[in-house]
């Protein structure tokens, strides 16, 4: 039961983030760009506060402030500087290109997280990298497919993508509850 609490609040933390993530892909791709903009902040800020005040609810870990702002500052520069470049039709900035760039960002966050937080152990920060890199590998190029549908469906295909991230998240960053309870 543990761990379905886990999966329960990482979704939680994961779905307002995607959602407003595909908002602003889908606002970018139709020259909306301040729009799209905005929808990255909000969603860097109401995702990084969601993850400080959820997560003791998962593991009783309180995240210092330093997490969180790194969290808002990376959240939204990385969902700006993705949604210009999942704009992009260039010859260069296809499926390969998106593997990399998604695992290079998620494996930097997981760094720039542990950096940030004092004392984290570095199996964490190993297994938080390996999470994030993993599904920033798999999931930049759904977000890509996204800005040519209509709004609605990209929006519902975020909360699916939301579920499939918390889902391999959890499965690497909670797999000890899962083993303990």
């Amino acid at each position: 039961m543990v761990f379905v609490n886990a999966i329960f609040w990482e979704f939680i933390q994961n779905a307002p983030v995607l959602v407003l993530f595909v908002a602003a892909v889908w606002l970018w791709a139709k020259g909306r760009r301040r729009d799209a903009i905005v929808c990255s902040v909000i969603g860097a800020v109401v995702g990084s506060l969601l993850i400080r005040f959820t997560e003791p609810l998962i593991s009783g870990y309180h995240e210092p402030w330093s997490i969180t702002l790194v969290n808002i500052v990376a959240f939204g520069g990385l969902q700006v500087l993705f949604a210009a470049y999942l704009s992009a039709e260039r010859r260069w900035s296809n499926w390969k290109t998106d593997a990399l760039f998604g695992g290079l960002a998620g494996v930097g966050l997981a760094l720039a997280q542990g950096v940030a937080s004092d004392g984290s152990p570095w199996i964490g920060i190993v297994l938080h990298g390996l999470a994030l890199g993993l599904i920033g590998a798999l999931l930049l190029g759904g977000f890509r497919r996204q800005k040519d549908k209509p709004l609605k469906t990209a929006l519902i295909n975020a909360v699916w993508l939301a579920l499939f991230m918390t889902l391999v998240i959890s499965a690497i960053d909670y797999s000890y509850l899962f083993l303990l309870s």
